[in-house]
């Protein structure tokens, strides 16, 4: 029974998500359904910190853990998923999809996140993310008459299923090798037994690493990317960007951490590889995009890129760089996909920006706020958060990481500050804007006041970074 306690979290967005779908016929109006499913979200994060301690720090076999690396993450997950729900309200209303059903999946696909990331067993790492994914391929193609929607969908299936393939055999290998499944053991085996440089290991920590670079949208597994993103509504796009990255780079931090410790060396030159092509290829693949979707699509990968930075290092410090990058970059994300949500279909076109500040200030000034974020430029908490991983990567002495690092960031100026030329340096066309729905002015706010907050006040999220144990 106390086992049940490392899972409340869990527990309660599963709870939340059942009983949408069995009142799914009654719920018509999606502003109640979302809601229902933030409030979902805040019990969710009451419910871990409230039992915080009261339960072991593992349970289930020891397959699952409740320490605080899976805490922040599901504070994470939680606030990811409420955002969300907001942005949803108005393309639910407009697009005349069942909101209780979509929100439903929106519940059990943030349940995934938070497995993978509490998983200490790389079966349950593979559940988590699997669970989180089947929901995430419906949500894409969740407005059947839209051609895009279902073309997005079928790619993301096929591209998906095969990288988990992947991650399966990878983790068959391992436990052919080491006889197990979780972290430490795996470890423990490598190490004791002198299993550390097998072949069939090494083959598994690649085969791991890919089916993860994956969930990340890490270059060359980020194909599915742009289609996915531009086929799916905006606010799928904008849970997609910032809760799978986060699912994927959480699982990354332990499984590198802990269960592959021994091969650190072939684990971090994968992560360095990685690291490198997304940031570079991120970076120059988003020059030439005008489709606002597209755009955050390829500046996501770039993003997936200097997360790992923190990774490369394999150390604790290392971790908790990368946990911060997470956190700040899903907000920043969230907040610039919430304006595109916002402007309606206007706001998926670069065009569709042109005058804005002059029609819209406010959300111009949002959007600025948020692009100076993805940027880098400071007092934003992007600046606070790539300075974070950049100088991680010098100090594990990878200094052309950190090279190439800071010249794409040079790069990414450009296509993040085109935006902001055509808010402030275009005349407006077309009609003025209407006013923001509530529900996208509350999550715009709450992103933007933690982007101004990370960038002033860095210390309030590296405080509550804990690697994993």
């Amino acid at each position: 029974m106390t086992d049940l306690l490392l899972l409340l979290p869990e527990i309660v967005l599963v709870v939340m998500a059942l009983s949408l779908i069995v009142v799914a016929r009654r719920v018509e109006r999606a502003q109640s359904a979302a809601i229902f499913t933030v409030i979902g979200a805040a019990a969710a994060i009451f419910a871990g910190w409230a039992f915080s301690g009261a339960g072991p720090a593992t349970g289930f076999g020891a397959t699952i853990s409740g320490d605080g690396y899976a805490q922040f993450f599901n504070v994470l997950f939680a606030a990811n998923l409420a955002l969300a729900a907001l942005l949803s309200v108005k393309h639910l209303d407009a697009e005349h999809v069942r909101p209780a059903e979509f929100y439903a999946l929106l519940l059990l696909s943030s349940t995934g996140m938070m497995l993978a990331a509490a998983a200490t067993d790389l079966l349950v790492v593979y559940l988590g993310l699997e669970l989180m994914t089947l929901c995430s391929y419906i949500m894409v193609g969740i407005t059947r008459d839209r051609s895009i929607s279902n073309e997005a969908a079928i790619k993301y299936f096929l591209l998906a299923s095969f990288a988990s393939a992947l991650l399966l055999y990878g983790i068959s290998l391992a436990y052919g090798v080491t006889g197990a499944t979780d972290f430490q053991a795996i470890a423990s085996a490598a190490s004791s037994r002198g299993l550390a440089g097998h072949p069939l290991l090494l083959v598994a920590v690649a085969l791991v690493a890919v089916g993860l670079a994956f969930k990340i949208a890490a270059v060359p597994f980020h194909a599915w990317a742009p289609d996915a993103y531009q086929g799916a509504s905006a606010p799928v796009a904008a849970f997609l960007a910032a809760g799978s990255k986060a699912a994927g780079l959480a699982a990354l931090g332990r499984v590198g951490l802990i269960a592959f410790a021994p091969e650190q060396r072939v684990w971090a030159g994968i992560l360095v590889g990685l690291a490198a092509l997304s940031i570079a290829g991120g970076s120059l693949l988003a020059l030439s995009q005008s489709n606002m979707k597209r755009l955050l699509a390829y500046s996501s990968i770039a993003h997936a890129g200097y997360a790992l930075l923190g990774l490369v290092s394999g150390t604790p410090d290392g971790i908790s760089a990368t946990m911060t990058y997470s956190f700040v970059y899903a907000f920043m994300t969230l907040g610039a996909f919430g304006v595109v949500i916002g402007l309606g279909e206007r706001g998926e076109d670069l065009a569709g920006f042109r005058g804005l500040a002059a029609t819209a200030p406010g959300t111009a000034a949002l959007m600025l706020l948020f692009l100076l974020s993805l940027t880098g430029i400071p007092p934003t908490a992007g600046f606070a958060a790539k300075f974070g991983v950049i100088l991680n990567a010098v100090r594990s002495g990878h200094l052309v990481l950190a090279v190439l690092a800071v010249v794409c960031s040079v790069v990414s100026a450009f296509f993040y500050l085109r935006v902001a030329v055509y808010m402030y340096m275009t005349e407006p066309q077309g009609v003025a804007p209407g006013r923001l729905p509530a529900e996208v002015s509350a999550a715009l706010a709450v992103a933007a006041f933690l982007t101004i907050m990370g960038g002033m006040f860095p210390e309030t999220f590296t405080a509550w970074t804990v690697p994993p144990s």
